[in-house]
């Protein structure tokens, strides 16, 4: 990565010495690589935020077996690498492998975006989640607002997959689930609103930081 970013500095040196005389050509070549130099770093912060996310979730549920064995006086997870710690990979490894079973009056492209469409949202509501003073994706100044919106969207990819399944039973089970999803939305709301009156703000590193003075 080093090394091509080294080659990117230098290709720019070279191409600003012969393009110089043509300041129209030698902004658009500069603009090109400012914007690659952009969207590789903002790939590298989404991914910075990303995996981690995903690795801990999967080491929490390996954490709830465990502690769930314990409670019932049996070992839980212990076989695969050392006390059972690569049991989540495995996990993992086994559901990319399994085969793909498709409901016969399915509609098969809203059937495949509906999953996609709901983690893709529980995900880009990290974004505005301020993980230290200086480290935050994206500092929005109504990232509470953008954090209702995310979560309200989820309740989409609920119905879609209910719906289609083409099955009336799904449905059902979708609409009660898009029902509950909504009535917790209202009253989490309403206890957000709360903090946001007390902070001043909507943006969520300022509403950390106002939290220093309690």
């Amino acid at each position: 990565m080093v090394e091509w970013f080294k080659a990117l500095v230098l290709k720019t040196i070279v191409l600003k010495n012969t393009v110089g005389s043509n300041p129209t050509l030698s902004f658009i070549i500069l603009f090109k690589i400012k914007m690659t130099v952009l969207i590789i770093c903002t790939v590298l912060k989404i991914l910075a935020i990303v995996v981690p996310l995903l690795i801990s979730v999967a080491y929490f549920t390996i954490a709830e077996r465990k502690i769930m064995g314990i409670i019932q006086r049996r070992k839980g997870p212990n076989v695969i690498g050392f006390l059972g710690l690569l049991q989540p990979l495995a996990d993992g490894l086994k559901l990319f492998v399994k085969e793909t079973i498709f409901p016969s009056n399915s509609n098969i492209i809203v059937f495949l975006i509906a999953p996609m469409l709901t983690f893709i949202l529980s995900l880009i509501g990290w974004a505005v989640l301020p993980l230290s003073k200086q480290i935050v994706l994206s500092d929005l100044n109504v990232g509470v607002l953008y954090l209702f919106a995310t979560s309200s969207l989820s309740v989409y990819g609920i119905i879609m997959a209910g719906w289609s399944s083409n099955s009336k039973y799904p449905f059902l089970g979708a609409l009660r689930s898009a029902a509950q999803m909504i009535s917790y939305e209202v009253s989490i709301g309403f206890i957000i609103i709360n903090v946001c009156i007390c902070a001043g703000s909507f943006n969520l590193s300022s509403i950390v930081m106002a939290q220093e003075k309690i």
